[in-house]
């Protein structure tokens, strides 16, 4: 019935256009959506990498001032002698 009116076919060829620069995107960003959303579990790991990090870095710096402590040490007990 549209293509017997006149300009049928260009309505046509329009509104498949439209459904093309409209449409597409749409889905794309629900898509998005859906799996940022569903993928959620991934901001809990990232915390908890950050803390573990935080624990690390912590026991790099005791680390490292236990070590500028027996140099220290040492360093005065070259001076005795």
């Amino acid at each position: 019935m549209l293509l017997q009116l006149p300009g049928g076919p260009e309505l046509l060829i329009i509104l498949l256009v439209m459904a093309l620069l409209v449409g597409v995107p749409v889905v794309l960003l629900g898509l998005f959506l859906v799996v940022r959303t569903v993928g959620g579990d991934e901001n809990d790991d990232i915390a908890e990498l950050k803390g573990r990090i935080e624990e690390l870095e912590a026991e790099v710096a005791a680390g490292s001032e236990a070590a500028g402590n027996e140099v220290s040490v040492e360093d005065e007990r070259g001076d005795e002698e």
